[in-house]
């Protein structure tokens, strides 16, 4: 474990970095743009992740799982460049498809409204992603963690001021910003492929590809279905509701789904090179099940923090009126947090690659979560929409469990998970009572019952002991040191 904790800390430290500049950007969207705008760009990017997931049919994750099948620097060079290969192709052509087909997407999104403009820069940023992705897998695969957070930082960072520039400097609103991030990812691309070239070999690995697109393919629906997911409640706002609440329901779920960024998506990255590699290590069930312990830790932690201090920070940077997004941020925490723990319940189906099943668990997760939008939406607007999101996920997270229970079994010990929710929610509710105050009491207080968080845990003895030794001995060794 200590090396996914080495790895994933890496990871961390750059999504944290990559965080803070992506939070510089708030305060550009939430003062140059109205709710409504910021509404309508929300509704491009949750469309255009269909791209990112669809344009190279996820051929990367199907790197990710072959690249180790095979030995010697040579043939796994061939096995990348095939995967770079098929990714440029098949993304070339379903750009070319989806730019011909802007209007027709855009009076799907948009109505009446032309914002067809918009649509093709969205279109051009997320086949771009698709590509990337390959690369950025590539890095992961060979175990470069500094490298990839240097690529990701960096395009961020380009992004970033090329955002800036466009929006406040020339005025160019949604355009700028999806002008901006096209910018980004382009930069982000090129300086990923750049650090893969040495890794490269030319040639064409059939048997490969093969291989690749039969891990790959089973995945897609699933990976559609979880994409559905995120389209769905704003969909559904927009319908029930207005552009300005979709705007405020996505800057809540933007500070909710920072647990992405901080600690799932860095886990994750971490994750699966971990898992493939001790899955012959006579005890890697044992350690399955204590992973997604702590990873409920780390992660109900990040998610607390960002429920009592996220609606201070909202306060700060953006208009008076995106004030009511801070209501979404615990459910929408919660919501992330499942989704990512996922990745450990169903490891069953993937070390016995049963992955056509996760398109079945999530097929009944997008059904339960358009039953339970049709009815909570129309009464409750966004905060149905938070709480169908928090109870889809965990559902889909259950069904995960119990499919690859039934396939290979792994000691998880849910009651403890089920406990740490329970005190994650009962502080938080705690926090809501506490009368308006000074900003800097205010922080305080919140403080007190941040740390109140692991202490109610290490007296309820959710640590085990021997974990607990262990983390003694490592105090001990780095003061000594």
């Amino acid at each position: 474990m200590r090396r996914l904790a080495s790895d994933a800390a890496i990871y961390g430290l750059g999504s944290v970095a990559n965080q803070a500049l992506a939070v510089l950007l708030l305060p550009l969207y939430t003062r140059y743009l109205t709710p409504e705008e910021y509404g309508a760009y929300a509704l491009l990017a949750a469309a255009g992740g269909l791209i990112a997931l669809a344009a190279a049919l996820g051929i990367h994750s199907g790197l990710g799982r072959i690249f180790f099948v095979y030995d010697g620097a040579e043939e796994r060079g061939r096995v990348v460049f095939t995967a770079f290969a098929f990714a440029l192709a098949a993304t070339a052509f379903s750009g070319g498809a989806l730019f011909a087909a802007a209007p027709a997407l855009n009076r799907a999104l948009f109505g009446a409204a032309d914002h067809v403009g918009w649509v093709r820069l969205a279109i051009a940023i997320f086949c771009l992603s698709a590509l990337n992705s390959v690369a950025l897998m590539t890095l992961q695969v060979h175990r470069r963690p500094r490298v990839y957070v240097a690529c990701s930082a960096l395009g961020l960072l380009t992004s970033c001021a090329a955002s800036i520039w466009l929006v406040v400097g020339l005025g160019r609103g949604v355009t700028g910003v999806l002008q901006g991030q096209l910018v980004g990812i382009a930069v982000q691309l090129a300086l990923a492929t750049a650090a893969c070239a040495t890794s490269l070999r030319v040639g064409f690995h059939a048997r490969a590809l093969r291989e690749m697109l039969a891990f790959a393919a089973p995945l897609l629906p699933a990976n559609l279905a979880a994409w559905g997911l995120g389209l769905a409640d704003r969909s559904f706002l927009t319908q029930y509701a207005s552009l300005t609440d979709v705007g405020l329901y996505a800057l809540g779920y933007r500070f909710g789904a920072a647990l992405e960024m901080l600690f799932v998506a860095p886990f994750t990255l971490a994750w699966f090179p971990y898992l493939y590699s001790i899955a012959q290590q006579p005890d890697h069930r044992d350690v399955v099940a204590r992973v997604l312990e702590y990873y409920a830790f780390v992660g109900g932690g990040v998610v607390l923090a960002l429920a009592l201090f996220g609606g201070d920070v909202i306060r700060l940077i953006a208009d008076p009126a995106f004030q009511d997004a801070e209501r979404v941020i615990v459910w929408i925490g919660l919501a992330v947090l499942f989704r990512g723990m996922t990745f450990i319940t169903m490891s069953g189906m993937n070390l016995t690659r049963r992955n056509p099943l996760s398109a079945v668990v999530y097929g009944l997760g997008v059904a339960l979560n358009l039953a339970l939008l049709a009815l909570l939406v129309p009464r409750h607007g966004m905060m149905g929409a938070a709480a169908a999101t928090v109870v889809t996920y965990f559902a889909i997270n259950l069904g995960f469990w119990r499919v690859s229970e039934h396939y290979y079994p792994i000691p998880f010990r849910p009651w403890k998970v089920a406990w740490l929710i329970g005190v994650l929610l009962a502080i938080h509710a705690a926090a809501q009572l506490v009368p308006p105050a000074p900003l800097p009491l205010s922080l305080a207080l919140k403080t007190l019952l941040l740390a109140a968080f692991p202490a109610i845990l290490l007296a309820s003895r959710f640590f085990a002991a021997a974990d607990l030794a262990r983390a003694r001995e490592l105090v001990r060794t780095l003061r000594a040191a």
